[in-house]
C-alpha cells in the first residue's frame, strides 16, 4: 500500500534512511523535526504495516521570476528496503511524492537525480526533463577574505537581497534551516565573506560549496577562503553553464533562462 506518511511512521522512516543513505544522525534529527513545515512524504507498507519504502515531497520553494512566484515541489530521497526491491515500489513512491507536491500547491515538480542514468527514469515516472547544467571547479585553500557564520534568517536576507531581480528559487525559512542543518552536520554551515555569502560542508579535506554568491568578486576567491576557514586543503564548487557540463535540475515545467537554484537537498 502506498500512502501519506503518519507520525508513527517516523521511526521506521529514519531507520530506512540510515540503511539506504548512511546519513548523519544530526541531519536526520533536524530533517524530521522540520518535515511538517517543509513538505510531506509517501510511504510503502506491507499488509502487516511494515515500512518498505519512502519518498519525500519537499515544498518549501518558490520560483521568483517575471513578477510571479509559483510554488515548487521537489521529489527527494526515494528509498526502498533492499528486500523489497524489484516490485516497482520506487516508481510508485516517486509518482505519489509528485502527487503530494501537487496537493501541497506546487505548480512545478522537480528533482535532482542521483545518477546520470536516472534522468530518463524520472522522465518516464513524472514527466521531468533536465533543464539546467553546471560545471565543477576546484581551487586550493587560501585565506584572503574575512569569513563569518550566519544564521538561516541572516542568510535568507543576504541571499534575497543579492538575487533581487534575477530568476531564482526562494527557500522558505524552514528549508534554509534544513540546509543549515545539512551543512553543519558535516562540519560546515552558512557563511558571509567580505564579498558575498556561501553554504558549504566538509568532505574529508575538501570543502564542498553548495552555493557561492558574490557581489562582484570571483567565486573562486570566496571558495579558497572558505576552505581555509574550515581547515580544508581545497574547495570544490559549481558554476552554471549552458552546455557541456553536468546535468542539474530536472523539471516538469520549463524554467526561465539563468534560473539560480543552487541549494538543492542532494
Amino acid at each position: 500500500m502506498i500512502r501519506h506518511y503518519r507520525k508513527e511512521d517516523i521511526g521506521a522512516m529514519r531507520a530506512l534512511w540510515r540503511r539506504v543513505f548512511n546519513e548523519s544522525e544530526a541531519f536526520l534529527e533536524a530533517f524530521f523535526t522540520l518535515l511538517p513545515d517543509i513538505g510531506g512524504a509517501a510511504v510503502a507498507a506491507d499488509e502487516r504495516g511494515e515500512l518498505l519504502g519512502a519518498a519525500y515531497a519537499l515544498t518549501g520553494y518558490e520560483l521568483l521570476a517575471d513578477g510571479e512566484s509559483p510554488h515548487i515541489g521537489y521529489v527527494y530521497a526515494v528509498a526502498v528496503d533492499e528486500d523489497a526491491r524489484g516490485r516497482g515500489l520506487g516508481a510508485a513512491l516517486t509518482r505519489k511524492a509528485a502527487e503530494i507536491c501537487r496537493e501541497r500547491e506546487a505548480v512545478i515538480v522537480t528533482t535532482l537525480p542521483a545518477e546520470e542514468g536516472l534522468y530518463a527514469w524520472y522522465e518516464r515516472q513524472i514527466g521531468t526533463e533536465h533543464l539546467l547544467y553546471r560545471a565543477r571547479r576546484s581551487i586550493p585553500a587560501r585565506a584572503s577574505l574575512d569569513i563569518m557564520k550566519l544564521t538561516s534568517t541572516e542568510y535568507m536576507l543576504w541571499r534575497e537581497n543579492m538575487l533581487r531581480g534575477r530568476p531564482h528559487v526562494h527557500l522558505s525559512h524552514p528549508m534554509l534551516e534544513a540546509q543549515r542543518a545539512l551543512c553543519e552536520a558535516y562540519g560546515g554551515g552558512l557563511y558571509a565573506s567580505s564579498d558575498g555569502i556561501f553554504a558549504a560542508y566538509r568532505d574529508g579535506g575538501t570543502l564542498v560549496a553548495r552555493e557561492i554568491l558574490c557581489v562582484q568578486g570571483d567565486p573562486a576567491e570566496t571558495a579558497a577562503s572558505a576552505a581555509a576557514r574550515l581547515g580544508c586543503r581545497e574547495a570544490v564548487f559549481d558554476l552554471p553553464c549552458e552546455r557541456g557540463g553536468e546535468r542539474y535540475i530536472a523539471s516538469d515545467t520549463a524554467l526561465p533562462a539563468g534560473t539560480i537554484w543552487n541549494l538543492t537537498m542532494d
